[in-house]
């Protein structure tokens, strides 16, 4: 053992903490290409395009992926997330009469793993920041309904029904959606 193995040993948790920091930084940095066959055209921090063959992978890939196997739930009434709160909804399957989920004033609401089907609206959203990801969203009126500045985040999804915003809303396809 060397003298700096000899302190790293005496500094406590501290150092051995900042080790496995430093170890596991390494092991993300040291991803390879992505396992579907595509090419790597441009990466950074948080992101990395792709280039894949028009066959390979995509809608067929989202097509494949088991959203949840969650026992059917229907509620007659919607859920509603307002003011500076997170929720999660995760391995759901929900159905709704009416409208489904709305985050409003500063809520963060997460969808993951589930699938959300409404007779109205499926996710409505004012002023408010929505991740949806590996799930079905289905709305007759409309899927999506953002304005009031929301945020909608969406990946490896299915959106059936219109996807609507104004104002200053934004959705951002983070990619592997489908949307009809």
């Amino acid at each position: 053992m060397n003298v700096l193995s000899k302190r790293a040993v005496r500094g406590g948790t501290a150092v051995a903490a900042l080790g496995l920091a430093f170890g596991l930084v390494g092991l993300a940095v040291g991803q390879s290409a992505p396992s579907n066959g595509g090419r790597v055209i441009a990466k950074g921090p948080g992101y990395s395009i792709v280039a894949t063959s028009p066959g390979a992978g995509g809608q067929a890939a989202a097509a494949e992926t088991k959203v949840t196997d969650a026992p059917l739930e229907t509620l007659r009434e919607p859920i509603v997330c307002r003011g500076e709160r997170v929720l999660h909804i995760d391995n759901r399957d929900l159905r709704f009469d009416g409208n489904a989920v709305t985050a409003e004033d500063g809520c963060e609401l997460h969808i993951t793993n589930s699938r959300i089907s409404a007779g109205g609206i499926a996710i409505r959203a004012r002023d408010a920041s929505v991740h949806i990801e590996n799930s079905d969203i289905e709305g007759d009126k409309a899927s999506i309904d953002a304005a009031r500045g929301a945020q909608i985040y969406a990946e490896a999804s299915t959106f059936k029904g219109a996807a609507r915003r104004v104002d200053q809303a934004s959705i951002h396809d983070l990619g592997n959606n489908t949307w009809y």
